[in-house]
């Protein structure tokens, strides 16, 4: 009597165990995609606020108090935010991102760097039971930083 009692619960506990497998394997996923989510939108703030810093110096230099944006400065602002150097290169900072998504705006004395990234979560699509299709995760990280031309 006793042996088929071990038995019993040792069926119980595997039983259990598959039963919260796949909720303990989502729980799991779901906090690495977000710890991916906030990395990628904490490299994309400091890209911006790296570009608007830049800019705001590089304005200043040979004005005379009327700040202009020269599509040089704009190139370099747009390299910077994307590659990591003003120069450009071909390994962005985060995968996917180009100089196109960059949107670089003067207005009076402050500068508007806005950068739309695509983020694309490891999981991209989930099936869509009712409408035999998939659902897209994918969504875009926008990031905007103003800084004041000193």
């Amino acid at each position: 009597m006793k042996n088929s009692s071990i038995n019993f619960h040792q069926g119980l506990a595997m039983v259990e165990f598959t039963i919260l497998l796949p909720l303990m394997l989502l729980v799991l996923l779901a906090t690495m995609e977000l710890g991916r989510a906030f990395y990628t939108y904490t490299s994309l703030e400091k890209s911006t606020r790296d570009s608007a810093r830049y800019l705001s110096g590089a304005i200043v230099k040979g004005s005379t108090g009327t700040y202009t944006l020269l599509q040089t400065d704009i190139d370099n602002a747009s390299n910077l935010a994307v590659y990591g150097t003003i120069s450009g290169g071909t390994d962005p900072r985060l995968p996917s991102m180009a100089t196109s998504q960059v949107s670089i705006t003067l207005n009076n004395n402050h500068v508007l760097i806005e950068i739309i990234y695509p983020y694309q979560p490891a999981l991209a699509q989930i099936p869509d039971l009712l409408n035999q299709g998939a659902i897209s995760l994918n969504f875009n990280m926008t990031s905007s930083y103003s800084m004041r031309v000193l």
